[in-house]
C-alpha cells in the first residue's frame, strides 16, 4: 500500500513539473512571435511603395 502512494506522489510531481514546463514553453513562444509582429510590421512600415512605369 505504502508503494502505491509513493508511486502515485511521485506521478503527481511529474504531472505538475511537466505542466509548468509546458506552460513556460507557451509563454516563450507567445513572446517569441509577439518580436516577430513587431519586427514584420516596423519592415511592412518601412517599405518603400512600389515604382510605376
Amino acid at each position: 500500500m505504502e508503494h502505491q502512494f509513493f508511486i502515485r506522489q511521485q506521478n503527481l510531481k511529474l504531472y505538475r513539473s511537466r505542466v509548468a514546463a509546458s506552460e513556460a514553453a507557451a509563454t516563450k513562444a507567445d513572446a517569441r512571435q509577439k518580436k516577430h509582429l513587431k519586427l514584420l510590421a516596423k519592415e511592412v512600415a518601412n517599405e518603400s511603395p512600389p515604382r510605376k512605369n
